[in-house]
């Protein structure tokens, strides 16, 4: 019999180590946090934009990029940063973080390399799902207006609810399968492939899509738009409130999200057999 998630279980063991464990991973959130609010702002404000390096090409395509490579280099900042804290992060959830303090995830690894490796096959995997999306709920909405399903609000909460069990909950479920490959890299954890990943997850799929939902999706909506909501109505013209709040509420998202996943990696690794220990028939 296949092991079973449990579900709140999960979350409560994700939530209680970010708050037994508060000091440890808010050193290591701090310093990628400033950077994304400090890289964030320079984009927005147009410091970045200072100069035309582009100007005296006379390649448009290779203008262009040189116009557009501090904002490239800002977000691939970005990017390195958020992706060295994720796995400092799983490692100090799943206890196998030798280094403690703001600087600890400032040291890459192979470990990183094979933490990239796993994310580019499961954002491909979004990818896909987003293409297919793309080009096949144009076509579901023209059929259903044309049908007259969109004129009542019943018809669009129906169509709402096909498009999500066609395209968005398969695309969740293909995610989830091998999702548990990102925390094995990150502790070095070769025995748990990509494919060994969908098989610790088999069976699981629905409850961990459930975990991310109702541990890290639906509260951090609600958080966003409540928080949304009070700064509009108390910042008439937005200003650096408006722009900072999102980054810290997504990035403590983030956060949860990675140690939600690293609690679901140590429950299945814990209590499933990999395919190599079974024994031939």
């Amino acid at each position: 019999m296949n092991y079973k998630l449990p579900i709140f279980a999960t979350i409560a063991d994700g939530y209680r180590f970010l708050g037994t464990q508060f000091t440890g991973w808010f050193q290591l959130a701090i310093l990628p946090l400033v950077i994304w609010i400090g890289l964030n702002v320079a984009i927005a404000n147009g410091w970045l934009a200072g100069g035309n390096l582009g100007a005296g090409s006379e390649t448009p395509t290779f203008a262009y990029m040189l116009l557009n490579a501090p904002f490239i280099l800002a977000y691939a900042v970005i990017t390195a940063s958020l992706l060295m804290y994720a796995v400092a992060l799983h490692r100090l959830v799943l206890g196998t973080n030798g280094r403690s303090g703001p600087l600890a995830w400032l040291a890459w690894r192979a470990r990183h390399w094979r933490y990239i490796g796993q994310g580019v096959v499961i954002v491909a995997i979004i990818g896909l799902g987003l293409i297919v999306t793309a080009t096949f709920v144009p076509a579901i909405g023209t059929i259903a207006g044309t049908a007259g399903v969109l004129e009542s609000a019943a018809g669009q909460v129906t169509l709402t609810f096909i498009v999500l069990i066609l395209f968005a909950v398969p695309i969740a479920l293909l995610t989830c399968m091998v999702l548990p490959a990102l925390p094995a890299a990150a502790v070095d954890d070769h025995a748990v492939s990509l494919s060994e990943a969908s098989n610790q997850a088999r069976g699981n799929l629905w409850r961990m899509t459930i975990i991310f939902v109702l541990g890290v999706m639906l509260p951090f909506w609600l958080i966003e738009k409540g928080v949304g909501l009070l700064i509009n109505r108390s910042i008439s013209d937005g200003g650096l409130p408006e722009l900072v709040t999102p980054i810290v509420i997504n990035f403590i998202g983030f956060t949860v999200t990675i140690a939600l996943l690293s609690v679901i990696y140590r429950r299945l690794r814990d209590n499933t057999t990999l395919r190599t220990d079974v024994p031939a028939r």
